[in-house]
């Protein structure tokens, strides 16, 4: 038997990739290693963000559905929310720099991702999608006319072919990586991440969320605190390190030396998610042959929950479409590099401005935030879109700066013509 197409991975892509497939009458199969998909061990987006027009899709919630506006498909989820109305950037010495929405509507709201995709396993397979748990895929060779895949299960080794191939494991795909679609890209950094779930931090806001930036706090990247859906008195802390400064390492001196150690104090870590991933530039022609990459494994680090469900639903439109002999994979590579900022080629630009640290020295941290403390940004996650206000905001105030501190003035105006081709020649 040849399956029109087999899809690796049953996240969010995965399952609504193959969910959209089988509502087009395509003969597909899901091929995920681990056993039980709604258990999440990872350390992983559990949130939809409510930025409009942002990684491929509007989603809202409506009446126990996740509705994509952009798109048109929805998504059963009738779970636990959380609505987070603020985010705020803070110095070293609390400095804020506040986003929110005028009407205090949510930037993003927490879920039960778990379940989620539970409840979106169940719908592919009620769909007549063919699903896989507890299957390792060891090798895919692109014979021209079809995908060959060599799969382990238990004891039992085979082989399928399909028609067509959508990978979509994830971050650093080991299947993308064996087929050689990573071979253009570039890798920035390798990072190891762990998520700590908090109860007794102090200060903690279940509807905040906070980046500390800076060196003061101790991190080797700037520290993410924001709510779990767990209850209502437990953190996340998003900590970030590598090899040689390891996330445990980086905890111990946040908590005890860092200027976030006062509101941790009293804290004690319920448990832990972490995960390990490089950074690449993204798959900007994420197809080659018979085979297309989505979601996170094309990306340059993440697409988001919406992102990855967006990408599910246009690969099969895309498969669907190489089925019947139309030119399907260019019609979603369009749509991908137009829906993704990290395709543009100052998507670098922008992210170097959100970094900050280590450009900027503390106490020049705490200038810049103070020069716009008293102000309440547009709302938004977009980590693109957020140092654009950011900076706009800081820039108002462009005299002053120079007037003041005028070799600060001059780092922020070489910096900001830093351009992705300017780094990656750096490198």
């Amino acid at each position: 038997m040849v399956y029109d197409v087999a899809i690796i991975g049953a996240g969010p892509a995965g399952l609504m990739a193959a969910k959209t497939a089988a509502e087009k009458g395509l003969k597909a199969v899901v091929l995920e290693k681990r056993a039980d998909i709604s258990r999440i061990t990872r350390a992983c987006c559990e949130q939809l963000i409510m930025d409009k027009d942002f990684q491929g899709d509007t989603v809202r919630l409506e009446a126990g559905k996740i509705v994509s506006h952009n798109n048109g498909f929805s998504v059963d989820y009738a779970g636990p929310t959380v609505d987070v109305t603020d985010k705020y950037f803070i110095s070293p010495a609390g400095r804020t720099i506040h986003f929110a929405y005028p009407d205090g509507s949510p930037i993003v709201i927490k879920i039960d991702k778990g379940l989620m995709l539970r409840k979106l396993w169940d719908a592919a397979a009620a769909s007549g999608a063919e699903l896989r748990a507890g299957t390792h895929v060891t090798g895919a060779v692109d014979r021209g006319d079809m995908v060959a895949l060599f799969i382990t299960s238990g004891e039992e080794q085979n082989v399928i072919n399909a028609s067509k191939l959508i990978i979509a494991d994830g971050v650093n795909s080991r299947i993308a990586e064996r087929m050689g679609m990573n071979s253009n890209r570039k890798c920035f950094a390798s990072a190891l991440c762990v998520i700590y779930f908090l109860k007794g931090v102090a200060g903690f806001k279940r509807s905040s969320l906070k980046t500390y930036f800076g060196r003061a706090y101790c991190g080797l990247a700037p520290l993410t605190l924001n709510t779990a859906l767990d209850d209502a008195e437990t953190a996340c802390l998003v900590v970030i390190g590598n090899k040689n400064s390891p996330p445990e390492k980086i905890f111990q001196d946040i908590s005890q030396k860092g200027a976030l150690s006062p509101a941790l104090q009293q804290a004690r870590v319920v448990r832990k998610t972490g995960c390990a991933a490089r950074a690449y530039t993204s798959l900007k022609v994420p197809h080659a042959g018979n085979v297309l990459v989505i979601g996170d494994a094309a990306a340059y680090v993440e697409v988001e929950m919406q992102g990855a469900l967006a990408c599910g639903f246009r690969a099969a439109g895309a498969v669907a479409d190489e089925l019947e002999g139309r030119d399907g994979f260019n019609r979603y590579t369009r749509w991908w590099q137009k829906s993704f900022e990290f395709n543009g080629d100052d998507w670098l630009q922008v992210a170097q401005g959100f970094a900050l640290v280590p450009a900027y020295t503390d106490e020049e941290l705490d200038y810049l935030f103070g020069l716009i403390e008293d102000e309440v940004l547009e709302g938004t996650y977009n980590q693109y879109k957020s140092p654009r206000l950011m900076w706009n905001a800081i820039l108002a105030h462009e005299q002053l700066i120079r007037a003041e501190r005028p070799e600060l003035h001059k780092k922020i105006i070489s910096r900001a013509k830093t351009t992705l081709s300017d780094m990656l020649q750096e490198r």
